[in-house]
């Protein structure tokens, strides 16, 4: 059987990716789960809250997930991007869907073009 694991953003909840979700469960017969990362929901409870508690939550439910199923495919949406990779990275995730991860996407003509802005607003306050 196929699990997919669907992993919300910061100060989400399992609602913000429902619509997926939902729609996967109606199209597939893979096990869903969807699960609420510590401090998050339908109220958010963030202070003492640390990133290793999100990260531990998800690596729970993705082994419990991959526990009853042989193949399991990772969706994260902005930081459950960044989760994900981290899952994908350590677990065998057979495939990993990244929506508006939270990553900053650097490409050589960008690279430069700031570079060069950086530059001129340097010498013409010097």
């Amino acid at each position: 059987m196929i699990g997919c694991l669907c992993i919300h953003g910061f100060t989400g909840s399992p609602e913000e990716v429902a619509p997926l979700a939902d729609y996967l469960r109606e199209r597939t017969d893979w096990m869903i789960e969807t699960p609420t990362l510590p401090g998050h929901g339908s109220e958010l409870r963030l202070k003492g809250i640390t990133y290793d508690q999100w990260i531990a939550a998800a690596e729970q439910a993705f082994l419990a997930l991959h526990h009853r199923c042989s193949v399991v495919y990772v969706i994260g949406f902005s930081m459950g991007g960044v989760i994900a990779v981290y899952l994908a990275e350590k677990y065998p995730v057979a495939k990993l869907v990244l929506l508006s991860a939270a990553f900053y996407y650097v490409n050589p003509r960008q690279l430069w073009e700031s570079v060069k802005t950086l530059w001129r607003t340097f010498f013409r306050f010097t």
